[in-house]
C-alpha cells in the first residue's frame, strides 16, 4: 500500500528535482576540489600557520562550548529544572553569530556603549572564541540535555541502590550513556565553527587574524594573485580535510525509556545552584551583549539621550536599503520553497531509492563550510547571466538550507498520512484535491516548523552573501560588514537591531505549536 501510494507522477517529478539539486550542489563542491588541487602544495607552504590557528581556535571553541553547555545540561538535569530553563539557556543560540560578534564589540570593544574605551580586546582570538562560545554552547546544551532526558533517571538511581555515590554514578554510569549525544554535539559544533565566516570576519579582519574560511575570502579578493579563484579553492581543500573527521562521525542515539523517569525531588540547594548558573549564563550570553547593542543603536554619538539617527543614517545608504530588502525576500522565499520542496522530496524518498540517495547528497551543502559551496557556485555559474544577481543568491540559499526542509518533511511523511492519501485515491479523489484536503493539512505543522527554522538562518546569512554578492545585489549581512569596515559601529548596531526585529516574530512562535 505504501509504495503504491507514493509512486505517482508528482513524486517522480520530485525525484527529478531532488536529483538536479543534489547534482548541482555536488558539482559545485567537486569543481572547487578539482580547481584547487594544484594549489594545495602552495597553500600548505604559505598558509600552514592559518590552518594551525584555525584548528586551535576551533578546538578551544568546541571544548568550551561542550564544557559550558554540557555542564549546564547536567546541572539542570540533576536539579530537575522545568523546560523553561531550556528556553532561557538556548535563547542566545537564536542570535546569528556575526550579530553576536557585533554585540560584543558594542559591549567590550573600542567605542563601546559603556565606557567608550576598550574593556577587553575583542579584536583577538579571545573575542572570536567568546562570540563562538556564547552562540554554540546552547547547542551543546540542547543536544546533551536531550541525551540525558533520553536515558532518564533509572541508571543513576540503580547506581545509588548498588552503593555508588552520586559522583561515582555520574562518572561510571550516566556519562558513558550520554557519549552518543556528546559526539553528536561535538560533530555538529565542530563543523559549524570550522565553516563560520561571520565572527572571524567581524573580529579577526581588523587584527589581521585569519581562519581558513576568511582566508579563502581574502584570497578570492586579492588583486595581486594571478589566479585568485584557484588560490581560494586550494584553501577550501584544507577546510574539507579539517571537516572530514566530524563528517565521518555517526553517533547513534538511544531510544527513549519514559519508565525510567521517576520524578524524584531534587535538593533545594542544588536547584538554587542550577537556577543561579542559568541566570549567570543568560546575563553573560544575552543580556550584556544584547543590551549593549540596543543602547548603541539608539544612542547619539556626542550627546546624551536617545535618538533614531543611527537608523536613519544607516538606511540613508542605498546599499543598506537594498541589502535589507534583498535579505527579507530572500529569507521568505528560501524558507517557503525549502519547506514545501523539502516535504515533496521527503515523500518521494519513501518510494524512490534515487530520491533517498539525493536526500543524502543534499545534506553536504548544509554540513560542509559555506565557503566551499560559494566558491563552487562561482566556478559553475560565474560565466552565466545568473551570476552576481539576487537570483544567484537564491540558488545558493536553496542549496544551503534545503536539508532542514527535507528533515522537516520527513516528520510529515508518515505511514498514517500515506494511508489517508491512499484511502482518498481509492474513493476516486484526484491528486490535487488530495494534496489540498489531505496532504497539506496534515503537513502544515511541519511546514511551519521548517519555515521558522530556515527563515532566521537565511535572513542573517553572511558567508554565501559575502562571496557571491555584487553591487546591486547586497544583503543585510554584507551591509553590517561594510558598516563595520567603515568604522560605523553605531550604524552596524542599528542594522543588526533591525535584523533581530525582523526575526523576532518567528522566534516568538512556540515550536511545539508549529
Amino acid at each position: 500500500m505504501r509504495r503504491s501510494a507514493f509512486k505517482t507522477g508528482p513524486v517522480k517529478i520530485a525525484t527529478v528535482a531532488a536529483l538536479i539539486l543534489a547534482a548541482t550542489g555536488l558539482f559545485a563542491i567537486l569543481s572547487v576540489l578539482v580547481r584547487g588541487l594544484g594549489a594545495v602544495p602552495g597553500v600548505i607552504r604559505a598558509d600552514w600557520d592559518v590552518a594551525l590557528t584555525t584548528l586551535e581556535l576551533v578546538s578551544l571553541g568546541l571544548a568550551l562550548s561542550l564544557l559550558i553547555g554540557g555542564g549546564l545540561a547536567l546541572l539542570t538535569w540533576l536539579a530537575r529544572l522545568p523546560t523553561a530553563a531550556d528556553l532561557l539557556v538556548s535563547v542566545s543560540y537564536l542570535i546569528p553569530p556575526f550579530i553576536g560578534a557585533t554585540a560584543w564589540l558594542a559591549a567590550l570593544g573600542p567605542g563601546n556603549v559603556f565606557t567608550g574605551q576598550t574593556i577587553l580586546p575583542v579584536y583577538s582570538p579571545f573575542g572570536i572564541v567568546l562570540a563562538w562560545v556564547t552562540h554554540y554552547a546552547p547547542l551543546a546544551y540542547l543536544l546533551i540535555r536531550a541525551a540525558l532526558s533520553t536515558q532518564g533517571e533509572g541508571p543513576l538511581l540503580a547506581a545509588r541502590v548498588h552503593g555508588l555515590s552520586s559522583a561515582q554514578g555520574l562518572r561510571r554510569v550516566v556519562l558513558p550513556l550520554i557519549w552518543p549525544g556528546v559526539g553528536a554535539a561535538a560533530a555538529l559544533i565542530g563543523l559549524s565553527l570550522l565553516g563560520n565566516f561571520g565572527v572571524p570576519a567581524v573580529l579577526g579582519f581588523p587584527a589581521k587574524i585569519y581562519t581558513l574560511a576568511t582566508l579563502a575570502y581574502a584570497r578570492l579578493l586579492n588583486p595581486t594573485l594571478v589566479d585568485p579563484l584557484s588560490a581560494a579553492s586550494g584553501v577550501a581543500w584544507l577546510l574539507v580535510v579539517a571537516a572530514l573527521p566530524a563528517l565521518l562521525i555517526r553517533p547513534g542515539m538511544q531510544a527513549t525509556d519514559p519508565a525510567s523517569d521517576f520524578g524524584l525531588p531534587a535538593p533545594r540547594r542544588l536547584r538554587r545552584l542550577a537556577w543561579a548558573a542559568v541566570g549567570v549564563w543568560i546575563f553573560i550570553s544575552l543580556v550584556l551583549p544584547l543590551s549593549a547593542t540596543l543602547l548603541l543603536a539608539f544612542k547619539p554619538a556626542y550627546r546624551p539621550g536617545f535618538t533614531l539617527e543611527n537608523f536613519t543614517g544607516a538606511l540613508a545608504l542605498d546599499s543598506v536599503r537594498r541589502g535589507l530588502w534583498h535579505s527579507v525576500w530572500l529569507a521568505l522565499g528560501t524558507a517557503a520553497i525549502c519547506a514545501l520542496l523539502g516535504l515533496w522530496i521527503a515523500r518521494a524518498g519513501q518510494g524512490s531509492r534515487l530520491a533517498g540517495a539525493a536526500q543524502r547528497l543534499l545534506t553536504l551543502p548544509y554540513l560542509l563550510p559555506g565557503t566551499l559551496l560559494a566558491l563552487g557556485l562561482i566556478l559553475a555559474f560565474g560565466r552565466t547571466a545568473l551570476y552576481a544577481t539576487p537570483l544567484f543568491l537564491m540558488l545558493a540559499y536553496l542549496l544551503r538550507f534545503l536539508a532542514p526542509g527535507v528533515e522537516g518533511g520527513r516528520g510529515a511523511a508518515t505511514p498514517g498520512a500515506a494511508t489517508l492519501e491512499f484511502a482518498a485515491r481509492l474513493h476516486g479523489v484526484r491528486r490535487w484535491p488530495i494534496f489540498w484536503r489531505v496532504t497539506l493539512p496534515l503537513a502544515r505543522p511541519h511546514l511551519v516548523a521548517s519555515f521558522l527554522v530556515i527563515y532566521p538562518l537565511a535572513l542573517s546569512e553572511v558567508t554565501l552573501s559575502a562571496l557571491l554578492y555584487a553591487p546591486g545585489a547586497e544583503t543585510a549581512g554584507v551591509g553590517i560588514l561594510n558598516l563595520l569596515s567603515e568604522g560605523s559601529l553605531r550604524g552596524a548596531a542599528a542594522l543588526a537591531t533591525l535584523l533581530l526585529l525582523l526575526s523576532l516574530p518567528t522566534l516568538l512562535v512556540p515550536r511545539g505549536r508549529a
